[in-house]
Parts: structure tokens; sequence; C-alpha cells
């Protein structure tokens, strides 16, 4: 009887840990939504080829950096992209500048062309139910420009359940004005290759997942005085997608050379480590935005926002790098309901970000 037991109890369990999640448009990120991950050295030992279903993904990732995302709306980044970009659309700054081979081809053609502060933006739509990257910004020497892709890349069309599968091309435009542009063309053929569950230094216990697999043929094109020049970009992003959280848990790119495919980016969703990462990201010196008093008895606090701030947005960050409050254009902090402890407050205005550490 106590050996039945035994085994019935571990049968539930096993159902209960490896079940089938779907994955749907609310799984994905809004705006404002604002996500910390830690970068991991390319030798960890993760294995793309652990597909399948009832995988266990179970890594020991040991964090070398941190990095933050966050989703901002075009007029947020800037007011002059409202004149090409929809203000509906939500993006993240993805780099701060060109694959270096593209960066030295243009300056050699166009010296004194400077592109930075690359930005995708994404919407989700209904009709088919997707996820898509619909447009584009950098900034072009010192003038934010946007773009609209000709045609939008299919990031996720839902719902994402196990073998689903999806491809689409898309091809994104950007002018360069006066002297030529870059063109990204390419196809993107994603299918959700498996389903367990996974384990990180952030989800220390097992979560349901799936994982997603998209191989991306691209060729980025750069037009200058009549001149055309290809360069193939090829790669194979692996995502590991949970349910209630905008941001994979796990996040793997590999480069296909010659046939071979090689980890060139390992990250996942982690909790703050390291607090001056709020001053890595801001435009503004931490300075620019106090709290008093603070600290706080009772968890009331104000904020001093800069005058040329008029509309802003307030996060909460607990220690374990989950939002507990947000708020919009309001400087007064109440966090009376939460536990004593050091909360992290970062304020968003358009492209400034600053950040404030509280304790209650």
């Amino acid at each position: 009887m106590k050996r039945l037991l035994t085994i019935l109890a571990a049968t539930f369990f096993s159902q209960y840990t490896y079940s089938q999640i779907i994955i749907t448009a609310a799984d994905m990120p809004v705006a404002h939504d604002t996500f910390i991950y830690s970068n991991v050295a390319t030798s960890a030992a993760i294995s793309p080829a652990d597909s399948g279903a009832n995988t266990s993904w179970s890594y020991n990732l040991v964090p070398t950096s941190q990095g933050m995302d966050l989703y901002q709306t075009t007029a947020e980044i800037s007011p002059i992209l409202s004149f090409t970009l929809p203000s509906d659309l939500y993006g993240y700054k993805f780099a701060d500048g060109l694959p270096s081979i593209i960066d030295t081809v243009i300056g050699r053609v166009a010296p004194g062309i400077t592109i930075s502060s690359l930005y995708d933006f994404f919407e989700k739509i209904d009709i088919p139910p997707a996820y898509v990257a619909s447009a584009f910004a950098a900034t072009i020497n010192t003038f934010p420009v946007g773009t609209n892709y000709t045609d939008p890349d299919v990031w996720y069309l839902f719902p994402l359940t196990y073998g689903s599968s999806s491809s689409n091309y898309y091809s994104l435009p950007i002018s360069i004005p006066s002297t030529g542009g870059i063109t990204e063309t390419g196809y993107r053929n994603t299918t959700v290759d498996g389903w367990g569950t996974i384990t990180t230094p952030y989800y220390t216990t097992p979560v349901n997942c799936i994982r997603v697999r998209s191989e991306i043929h691209e060729i980025d094109s750069i037009s200058f005085g009549g001149t055309a020049i290809g360069f193939p970009n090829n790669s194979i992003q692996y995502k590991w997608l949970v349910n209630g959280d905008h941001f994979p848990a796990l996040w793997v790119v590999s480069q296909v050379i010659a046939g071979t495919e090689l980890i060139t980016s390992i990250k996942y969703r982690d909790r703050l480590r390291d607090t001056s990462l709020m001053v890595h990201h801001a435009t503004n010196t931490p300075a620019n935005v106090s709290a008093f008093p603070n600290p706080s008895a009772n968890g009331i606090f104000t904020l001093s926002i800069p005058s040329g701030w008029a509309s802003y947005h307030v996060d909460v960050f607990n220690v374990s790098s989950a939002i507990v409050a947000s708020q919009d254009n309001k400087s007064t902090v109440d966090i009376q309901s939460l536990p004593a402890g050091i909360y992290y407050v970062p304020v968003l205005s358009g492209t400034n970000v600053a950040y404030v550490p509280v304790v209650k």
C-alpha cells in the first residue's frame, strides 16, 4: 500500500510539473515593461539540440554581466518619431550601434555618417493573432529616424503550442537622406520544438515552458552612390517561454557560419544583482531624481522630478527585480503595504532614465 501511494504521488507530481502550456499574446511585452537579464559566457554547457516533449532543461548558469530592456513608445523615445511611426508601437534599444563590419563599410563609402541607438518596435495584431516587429528607429548623426517594415517580421503566430510552426518574409528599408540606405530582407521559420520545465538561477524551481526555435536567413544590403553591397546574416534563436512573464526565461542566439552553428549570446531572465545597472542605463545621472524622506518609516516617498520632464513613468523594483508598483506622472510613491527593505525606483521620461534607491 505504501509503495502504491508513493507511485501515485510520483505520477501526480510528474503530471503537475510537466504540463504542456500555451503561449498567447497575453504573454508578450507591453509598453513600459522593464526586464532585467543576466548575460552568460557562450562556453556555458547549453546544447541547442536538447528538445522534444517532456524535456527538463536545468541550467546552472553563471552571470557575467547584466542588462535591462525598457519598452517605450515611439513618442517617449523621441517626439520626432511620431511623424513617421504609429504612436501605439513600443520597443526597446537592442544595440548601441551597427555591426562593426557594416559600420566600417559605411564609414568608408559615406564618411561622416554615424548610426547609433537602434530600436525595434512591436505590436500585437488580431488577424491573424501575432506579435510582430513592424518598425525600426535609429539616430543618424544626431537626428532620430524611424521607418516602417514594408513586410513585418512575425516573431510569433499565436497560439504557440508544441509542434506549431510559422514562416514569413520580412523587409526593412532604412533610408539615409542624401546618401543612400540599408535594406534588411530576410526569412524567419519558427517552430515550437519542445515543452517541459526549465530551471535557472531566476527560476530556482522547475517552471513549465515551451521552447521556440527561430531560424533566420537575412541579407543586409548597403547602397551608396549606386553601389550595393550585401552581407549575409544567418542566425538561430532559441527562446524558452513561460506563462505570466513577458520575457524569455532563457534566450540563446547562434550564428550559422559555413553550415556550423556557433553560440554567440546567452541571457536569461534574472533579478537585479548589480544596482549600478540603473546608472549604466541612465542618460541622466541618479542625482537628477531623489526621494525624500529616505529612509521613510511609513513607506511614502516624494520624488524630485526634473522640471523639464512633463510626462514620466515610475516603477518600483524589489531586490528580486520584480516590479511591485507602477504609476504615471505622480511624484508621490506609496509602498506602505510592502515589506520593509530596499527598493529601486527607475523613472523614465522619453529617452531619459534615472533611478533612486529607497529604504522603507
